[in-house]
Order: structure tokens, then sequence, then C-alpha cells
């Protein structure tokens, strides 16, 4: 058995599975960010007990996906913005000194990309990127069916590709970043609505939502021709909660896409939303240990 666990900014889900990634049971906590570090890994560990005490067959393993940059070697959480007060935590040397278990600990979106090639999207595809479009843009890069993680562990920060230096000012410092463009906060700034509402909209004929949603196909469009043209991948798995705005965004990505991506790669390449929804983090925290 296999614990997975999703250590997001405001809950913790879990779940335990068996090592054919089959969900047995899950539990979800409030991750209590606001009271600081302590009080978070204290809320980690009350939902690995309840699953290790709810299961008859001993726990093998236990992986984590975590917001934010880590130290992949030694499983350091550096600076999470979803979590303030945590400053180089090395969380998986607390998780597995407290549980006696080998721990696995990534980045959330690198975590997300393993699931889509284990159990969904990309699991007949041996190169593919994965990107997720929600309040920022991450991913995860999948060569020969394995994780690239480069030199420090810090592969597959798309969003801080610089798209336009002239564009607006993104959350690290610069201008003009894929995130600042095409992330769901970029939709909120733009539309003055949520990227939710703007989709209802949208599909209400809503020309300023309609045209919102252009604009936001066309960085994304961009962004994606660049990574095709860099990476020369059999699909890009584009998740996040952008993502659910399905054909009214993927429509238009499809067709300006091949405006900017080289021919040959282009032609080889889908662009696919990917199928795992809201247990991608469980079950990408089980990919890790699988």
């Amino acid at each position: 058995m296999i614990i997975g666990i999703d250590l997001g900014g405001t809950k913790i889900a879990a779940a335990l599975a068996n090592d054919r990634g089959k969900i047995k049971t899950d539990v979800n906590i409030p991750t209590e960010a606001g009271k600081g570090q302590r009080a978070v890994i204290d809320n980690v560990i009350k939902a690995v007990a309840a699953l290790m005490s709810s299961s008859k067959k001993k726990v093998h393993c236990l992986g984590i996906g975590v917001p934010g940059p880590i130290l992949y070697e030694t499983g350091i959480v550096i600076e999470p913005p979803n979590l303030p007060g945590w400053k180089k935590v090395n969380l998986k040397k607390i998780l597995e000194k407290r549980f006696r278990l080998p721990v696995q600990l990534d980045n959330d979106a690198n975590c997300a990309a393993l699931a889509e090639a284990k159990f969904g999207a990309g699991r007949d595809a041996k190169d593919f990127i994965y990107v997720t479009v929600s309040t920022g843009i991450g991913g995860g890069i999948i060569i020969d069916r394995k994780l690239y993680r480069g030199a420090i562990g810090a592969a597959g920060e798309f969003g801080h590709m610089i798209i336009d230096p002239h564009g607006p000012i993104c959350g690290c410092g610069n201008y003009g970043c894929f995130e600042a463009l095409a992330s769901g906060t970029a939709i909120k700034k733009r539309a003055g609505l949520d990227a939710i509402s703007v989709e209802l909209a949208a599909r209400q004929g809503d020309e300023k939502a309609l045209r919102v949603i252009r604009e936001t196909a066309h960085y994304l469009a961009i962004g994606f021709a660049n990574l095709v043209n860099v990476f020369n991948p059999e699909l890009i798995v584009v998740g996040g909660g952008v993502s659910k705005m399905r054909e009214l965004l993927f429509t238009p990505i499809r067709e300006e896409f091949k405006k900017y991506a080289l021919t040959l790669p282009a032609k080889n390449v889908k662009i696919v939303r990917a199928k795992l929804g809201d247990e991608v983090g469980v079950l990408g925290a089980i990919a890790l240990c699988l």
C-alpha cells in the first residue's frame, strides 16, 4: 500500500492506494496555512496517521507533492508562496522520522505530470509536456517515460518564459512572463472576473468575455509553440482550472498554435486536455512512489 498527499495552500488531500494506483480510501483536511509551519506539518501527520490506521496491509511508501520550489535530492521545501513561514523545511526527513517509512517528495506540478504519465492522458506517450494553467502556470517534462527535473530539480517552470518583455509584471518580478499573460490570474485582471465567470459569460455570447478568451488562447498558443519547438513532444497535456473551458479555449489554441510552431514538430504533436481532474495531485504523489 502507498499513501499519496497533495499539500495545497487551503487543503491537504491524502489517499491510500495499492501498487496499481487504485485508491482505497481518502481524507481531506484544511491546511491551516495561516497558523504557520508547525500547524501544517501536524495536519499532514494527522492525515497520514488516519490513513495508516485504516489500512489492514503494511504501507510501504509515502509520496507528497508540495507547492513551490524544492531541493529534490534532500526533500527540502524552500519557500512555497502559499505556505507562509516555510523556509528550507526538510519535510522528507520530518516525515521519515515520524513514520519510519521511505518518503518521496516533489513539487506539485512534477507530481501532476507523473500522474498523467502513469494513469492519465500521457499513458501511451513516450515524450510529452504537461502544462497546468491555473492561478499560475507550471508544468513537468516527461522524456523517454521519465520525469526530467534539470540540474537542481527546477525544470518545468514554463510560467516564467518571457512571451512579451513589454507585457505586465509577473509575481517573479519580470515582465511579460507566460504566467502574467495566460494564467487564471491574468484572465481575472483582464476581465475583472474569475475564469469560471468569464467562461459562463462567453457561453452566453458576451463579447468582452469571448475577447478575453481569444487573447488568452493567443498567449497559450505562443507558449505551447515555444515548448514544441524546444522539446518536440508527442503531446502537450493541459491541466488546471482554466483547462475546464474545454473547446472554448482549445479550439482557438489549436488554430493559432500552427502560426508559431515549426511545421514538422507542429504536425506531430497533439494538444489535449488532462484526464485526471481534481485527483491529479494525490495520484501524482502515489506515482512518485511507484
